[in-house]
């Protein structure tokens, strides 16, 4: 056997533990989150969610009610679009009245010299809430239980050093084939991510889908003026915050997101603006390709001449990649209808070994319809055509 294929099947071994250990881990996780949230403090912490929005979806009516219907007693709701004929803003004022006695805000605009429009959205939408002790930053396409929020606070007060909770997300199939795929890639390869890291060391970032951060540890990085040109706002508020001596806890509140990839070109953009970003804030992530099983058992299985040991170690990778990633989405993430998507999982895998091998050759992503350059500092920069 020469060099490459006894690399490959190491790192078929590896592949498999590093499976095994993420369900594992999961499993332990799940029985967290089954449990009843914590006891809010006496005198409950005003929150203020804010909710930049842009354009309306299928699912934002339900996605925004699900805040709107959160089991707290002090928070108020702020949504923000960049001016009136985003059709948002419509939906947002017919939720007014539907709900008389809950605290929404529409806030329009973007401040200025913003390379970061979310983040453009949010410095305004946080102004209108000076009161507020501790602010729930989300995107459109969240949806959360009812018991989302005590979690959260119930876990701030359970530790007076937390600057910031954040919380894991999984993913629903929007219904097409790309959109599978999306799924699959947040509830098979991003969330074991996540839960095998904060295993080995403690979160010095946060995810983007919902961050709480307290007032005071967002002002001691000097505000959401941070972030405004940075591409991964997400990452760069949980490290600044981390760098000022508060801790990030990962909260036992699971979010959903839909995934709405309407082809495959949608799902590589997206997954190919994720890896360059990622590769951007944590250089060390190249090294993920080591637990590319599949690949790397389709590699050996060429090599190594289909011997008995490539077939052995193929069928078992293959095997190993399909029962955790079903235990990962019906048992960990509790989406017991999309299970039998775990059988696609070898094929999404190889999918994002090209999609990993891609991302090393630039470090422009798109966003939307902007075309964006990734600075060494993390910062962005638009590529004008």
């Amino acid at each position: 056997m020469n060099l490459v294929a006894a690399f490959s099947a190491a790192c078929c071994i590896i592949s498999m533990a590093y499976y095994i250990a993420a369900t594992v881990i999961g499993m332990r996780f799940a029985r967290r989150t089954s449990l009843h949230p914590g006891l809010l403090p006496k005198i409950a912490p005003r929150v203020a969610v804010l909710k930049p929005l842009h354009g309306l979806t299928r699912n934002l009516p339900d996605n925004l009610i699900s805040y709107i219907e959160l089991d707290y007693p002090k928070m108020e709701f702020i949504f923000g679009v960049s001016d009136y004929e985003d059709e948002a803003a419509a939906l947002v004022a017919s939720l007014k009245p539907q709900y008389p006695f809950r605290q929404i805000c529409l806030a329009v605009g973007e401040k200025p010299g913003c390379a970061n429009h979310k983040i453009a959205k949010l410095i305004g939408m946080a102004e209108r809430s000076p009161r507020s002790e501790i602010f729930l930053l989300s995107d459109a396409d969240v949806r959360v239980e009812r018991d989302h929020l005590r979690r959260i606070v119930s876990e701030f007060n359970a530790d007076q050093q937390l600057g910031i909770m954040t919380c894991l997300y999984r993913a629903k199939a929007g219904g097409g084939f790309a959109s599978r795929l999306g799924a699959l890639f947040v509830n098979t390869d991003f969330v074991p991510l996540i839960m095998i890291s904060k295993t080995i060391e403690p979160l010095r970032y946060s995810l983007g889908a919902t961050v709480a951060v307290k007032r005071e540890a967002l002002e001691s990085i000097g505000g959401l003026e941070r972030l405004k040109d940075m591409l991964a706002d997400d990452y760069y508020l949980g490290k600044l915050v981390s760098d000022r001596g508060y801790n990030i806890g990962l909260s036992s509140s699971i979010v959903t997101v839909v995934s709405d990839e309407r082809d495959l070109a949608a799902f590589w953009n997206h997954q190919l603006r994720w890896a360059r970003t990622y590769r951007s804030t944590r250089p060390i992530s190249v090294a993920t390709i080591v637990l590319h099983g599949p690949f790397w058992a389709s590699v050996l299985l060429a090599l190594a001449h289909s011997s008995r040991l490539a077939i052995g170690l193929f069928a078992a990778v293959m095997a190993t990649r399909i029962l955790t990633s079903r235990l990962m989405i019906s048992k960990v993430l509790a989406l017991p209808d999309q299970r039998n998507d775990g059988w696609l999982a070898p094929v999404k895998d190889l999918l994002m070994t090209a999609v990993w091998a891609a991302s090393l050759f630039s470090n422009e992503v798109l966003w939307g319809r902007r075309r964006l350059r990734i600075q060494p500092d993390g910062s962005m920069q638009e590529v004008l055509r």
